[in-house]
């Protein structure tokens, strides 16, 4: 954890630069005068407004005009309050990376520290009489949000609520006998209720359906007569409406006042007066007259300084064709005897005898995952998907033919990560749902061991054979997702469960191929946290039974044992290392593998009846491209005579030639992504998209997936990744590494650098003061961009962008936009103005009842049955649902889309696929963008080929098709300049040159004649 209170000796000029960069850099001042969930607090004598506008405190004159800023990005302050004194402001912060109370004088200054601790201690409010501050925390670490209060000096924390639901958004009563606050289930506030503090009786005020909406930010009046608060109307992802009302005590079933504002923010209201109260929403500050019924905005404008660093940007060479030695070593197994490894790389199944040549066990373009050696070392398990779909494959050592490997247990079920049984009867693996599943080696049998949780890790049994091992989320309550990854034992006979963690409020690293793993004599378990090697000792069942232990220094994933218990063989920054248990001397592991970018030598003419280059509102008409090798050597008037040497023609008059998609948010190699095995890269394809920008992923599967498609072993878009993301304490998401000292964030940057990745995501619960580090690391040290979920630290600390609109943010709402789905000026002016790019991931489904022909064109067969019927599923409820909330919903995002491009911003379409329904997804956006956002479809089109080029650097070999670019392209039917549904309707694909019918793209899993007539397979 950081140290709080350090932060604030940080000097302004740090806050506003990078350490390093290679030229000068551009600062920016950006001027506002709207906030998207701002928050405010009124003085008491009325003069001065301090302001939460995206994330920095500002004063503000009573009156309206110019804000002060008085605190800095990395400070992380918000929820700020006055003392009916007016000598004190409370407020939270999350700086040292977990929310806590503190306090300052109202200039900004004397910054203080009130609460510690790994509990997240959120909205303050402090009491009449200036001496305590209620709060709301999970500091009790009983599942749900409860009641604090502390007195300013730090002293007499006292737990004043602990029932099962969540309680919180605390607000005193006038004489300070009474606290109100929100109850409900997790974000679903079902009522504000008041406890008294003398007696500890509990009161409801109002209450809601909770199928209608939800309540936030109570707040008294000055006499205790009435009770303001923001009423929601709606579910889901965004709520139809939000309202300030006013109830009175003695009969809150009648509303006394309701907003004008439609958008009220989710924070308490200042009271004025009885009939008075200041409060925020549609952007706005605004005063309202209970009495009069009337309200009257208070303008403001507030500068926010940005930086739009400058650096050398990582280079790639898109044509050599030299040898690379592999980094992508996935899930390395060690032989019982100690003396071999197997693994998968370049899309394939290897074997290797430590200290000679690796073997392929397998060879065919289908995935591979997981190997794993039975106990006595006869046969190795893992996964392809040759079948049809990932299932458990047994392959006996003895023989060296893997084409008579035999399914363990035919399923249409995924089967990923397995796990033997001691005995070798059994294997444990996992299912597309999360579940925990045993099949039977000898018949087959599939019965269930654990239920099902988020995207669990790999199983190991323990040596008795009466306990499973798994590494899983725990979450800390139902309010915010975000926990720890917990081992997870499981008594095979009564199936009862308990959760262990590796060290209080720490993480297993990953929840992929990072552990647990029991030692074959069972006295230990191997694992990864701290991205380090570690030991636990376990009882004679396999439960942890005492600390951890430390057994290396160096970067580590995926430890497997030695038969013996002797060595533990993993992986560190893409090498192999075997360390002896005893000793713990580090013996490296040689891989003699390597690969080379694949490349075609071809002089290719295709004659398109219509081209366009993927920038700009012009097509050309009857043209011939001519590519060499994997450039495009020229665009011209379409000839009857061909140039000489051309070694392929491909006629395509009545289709359109334009440029392959970038899908600018995906997962490939995480969540859902990882059940589709080779199907995956192939249904990108299938649907036009080239390019992938991966936004966090297992990092040696995302790293053996890339060196697979660059060398032809497997198919696949070019894709542009990084591993998995920089997270703080607390994650969620298998792929965050949860980060928690100075020491490991800077061993996780040299991972991330020493695998070659092409971009580092920092993710929410990352404090901004080591964001800035990421950001300065990878700019500096990496040549690569960054991105979060945040307006800042993007604008105000250097990087590059965001990766949604909005999304997941640690505070509970976003700086970006509201609960009812609306971003002000001020979020589409910093977009804009900061010069930074922004993907919109709509995670809109209601466009896919135009098209319900998606679920059943003839692609599909490339995606996951219960993929496919997630499909069917969404067309269904889109279909037959009431649209209009949904529509409006995605009307706001693409507004937001629309005025950004309008104005010249850096906007990009993205799915965040799996998580949304891949490749469709993307069309869905795109068509989102023209029929509601009032783009012309070439506009939409730039924001998947041109604009993402030019985000990333790499509009010299990217997103157009002009002579030197690169030839990653597509032949549709029909012209998407004129009707964008036509973008969908792929015949041809070529990446890096390679041109193949969508029909060859599909043929491992489903048969079509798609683009055969114009690209046929030869």
């Amino acid at each position: 954890m950081l140290r709080a209170l350090s932060l604030l000796v940080l000097s302004a000029a740090f806050l506003v630069a990078p350490a390093t960069t290679t030229a000068a850099t551009p600062f920016k001042t950006i001027k506002i005068s709207e906030g998207t969930d701002m928050q405010v607090t009124v003085s008491p004598d009325r003069k001065t407004i301090l302001a939460d506008i995206q994330g920095l405190i500002y004063a503000i004159p009573f009156s309206g005009g110019e804000a002060k800023q008085l605190t800095q990005p990395i400070q992380e302050a918000s929820h700020p309050g006055w003392s009916a004194k007016g000598d004190l402001v409370v407020l939270q912060s999350y700086a040292g990376g977990t929310f806590h109370i503190w306090t300052m004088k109202p200039d900004g200054s004397a910054l203080k520290q009130v609460t510690t601790g790994h509990g997240d201690d959120r909205e303050p409010s402090i009491s009449r009489d200036g001496t305590t501050i209620a709060f709301a925390s999970d500091r009790a670490f009983k599942g749900s949000y409860d009641i604090w209060t502390v007195r300013t000096d730090g002293s007499g924390l006292k737990q004043v609520t602990n029932s099962p639901a969540d309680e919180y958004e605390p607000s005193w009563s006038p004489d300070g006998k009474q606290i109100a606050f929100v109850s409900g289930t997790g974000i679903q506030g079902r009522e504000i209720a008041s406890i008294d503090l003398a007696s500890g009786q509990r009161h409801t005020i109002v209450a809601i359906d909770p199928g209608k909406g939800r309540l936030e930010a109570p707040s008294f009046s000055p006499d205790g007569s009435k009770i303001s608060y923001t009423r929601f109307e709606g579910q889901g992802l965004f709520v139809n409406a939000g309202y300030l009302t006013v109830s009175p005590l003695a009969n809150s079933a009648t509303p006394l006042y309701v907003s004008k504002s439609s958008d009220a923010f989710p924070f308490p209201a200042t009271w004025l007066s009885n009939s008075e109260l200041v409060y925020t929403g549609n952007g706005k500050i605004l005063r309202a007259d209970i009495d009069a019924s009337k309200e009257t905005c208070i303008p403001f404008t507030a500068e926010i300084h940005s930086i739009r660093p400058v650096y050398i940007h990582k280079h790639y060479d898109f044509d050599e064709q030299s040898k690379h030695a592999i980094k992508g070593i996935y899930a390395p197994a060690l032989s019982p005897d100690g003396k071999q490894v197997a693994f998968v790389a370049l899309n394939q199944l290897y074997l290797m005898t430590i200290g000679q040549k690796p073997m392929a066990i397998t060879d065919d373009s289908f995935y591979k995952q997981g190997p794993i050696f039975s106990a006595d070392g006869k046969w190795l398990a893992y996964v392809s998907d040759r079948g049809g779909i990932e299932n458990i494959y047994l392959h006996d050592m003895s023989q060296k033919d893997s084409s008579v490997d035999r399914r363990v247990a035919p399923s249409e079920s995924a089967q990923i990560m397995p796990a033997w049984s001691p005995d070798g009867k059994m294997i444990a693996f996992q299912d597309q749902t999360g579940g925990t599943l045993l099949a039977d080696v000898a018949t087959g049998k599939i019965s269930p061991l654990a239920p099902s949780t988020f995207f669990p890790g790999r199983a190991s049994f323990a040596p008795n054979g009466k306990t499973v091992a798994i590494a899983t989320i725990h979450p800390y309550t139902k309010r915010f997702r975000e926990g720890t990854s917990d081992i997870l034992t499981v008594d095979l006979a009564t199936k009862a469960t308990k959760f262990y963690s590796p060290a209080p409020y720490e993480s297993v690293t990953t929840r992929t191929e990072d552990g647990p793993i029991y030692a074959p004599n069972g006295k230990e378990i191997a694992l990864v946290f701290r991205d380090l090697l570690y030991t636990m000792p376990v009882d004679v069942d396999g439960h942890p039974s005492g600390p951890a232990v430390q057994l290396n220094d160096e970067t580590t994933d995926a430890p497997t044992w030695s038969g013996d218990s002797a060595h533990l063989l993993y992986l560190s920054n893409g090498k192999l290392r075997l360390i002896d248990r005893a000793t713990k001397k580090v013996t490296p592991v040689a891989v003699d593998l390597s690969y080379s970018q694949a490349k075609p030598s071809q002089k290719l003419l295709i004659h398109a009846g219509r081209f366009w280059k993927g920038k700009g509102a012009e097509e050309l008409r009857d043209v011939d491209i001519l590519i060499t090798d994997n450039r495009i050597t020229s665009v011209s008037p379409h000839s009857a005579t061909p140039p000489a040497g051309v070694t392929r023609t491909i006629e395509a008059s009545n289709s359109t030639v334009m440029p392959g998609l970038f899908e600018n948010h995906v997962h490939a190699d995480s969540d859902n992504g990882i059940y589709y095995g080779d199907r995956m890269g192939r249904l990108w394809l299938a649907y036009g998209i080239t390019e992938l920008r991966g936004l966090a992923d297992n990092a040696y599967r995302a790293v053996e997936h890339k060196e697979a498609y660059l060398s032809g072993a497997a198919t696949g878009p070019r894709i542009f990744n990084t591993g998995e993301a920089v997270d703080g304490e607390r994650v969620y998401y298998p792929m965050m590494i949860a980060t928690t000292s100075e020491a490991q964030l800077h061993r996780e940057f040299d991972r991330l650098h020493a695998l070659d990745f092409d971009f580092v995501k920092l993710y929410v619960r990352l404090p901004y003061a080591w964001a800035k580090e990421g950001i300065d690391y990878a700019h500096t040290q990496m040549g690569v961009e960054t991105a979060s979920h945040y307006l800042l630290p993007a604008v105000a600390l250097g990087e590059d962008g965001m990766s949604h609109i909005s999304a997941t943010a640690r505070t509970g709402w976003a700086y970006s936009r509201s609960f009812t789905g609306h971003s002000y000026e001020d979020v589409t002016q910093l977009m804009v103005d900061s010069r930074m790019w922004t993907i919109s991931t709509t995670f809109s489904q209601a466009p896919y009842a135009d098209d319900p022909g998606m679920a059943s064109d003839p692609r599909q067969k490339i995606a996951p049955p219960w993929e496919n019927k997630r499909l069917r599923t969404a067309i269904e409820t889109a279909t037959h649902a009431d649209p209009a909330a949904a529509l409006a919903h995605l009307k706001d995002e693409e507004s937001t889309v629309k005025k950004v491009f309008d104005s010249g911003g850096l906007i990009l379409a993205g799915t965040d696929s799996p998580l949304d329904i891949p490749a469709t997804s993307l069309h869905i956006n795109l068509r989102a963008q023209v029929k509601y956002g009032g783009l012309k479809p070439w506009q939409a089109l730039e924001t998947v080929t041109y604009l993402p080029a030019k985000a990333f650097g790499l509009s010299e070999d990217l997103g157009t098709l002009e002579p030197g670019r690169l030839a990653d392209l597509i032949i549709v039917a029909g012209n998407p300049l004129e009707n964008i549904d036509d973008a969908a309707r792929v015949e041809c694909v070529a990446k890096n040159g390679k041109l193949q019918s969508v029909s060859s793209v599909m043929a491992p899993f489903g048969k079509s004649a798609i683009g055969e007539d114009i690209c046929p397979t030869h």
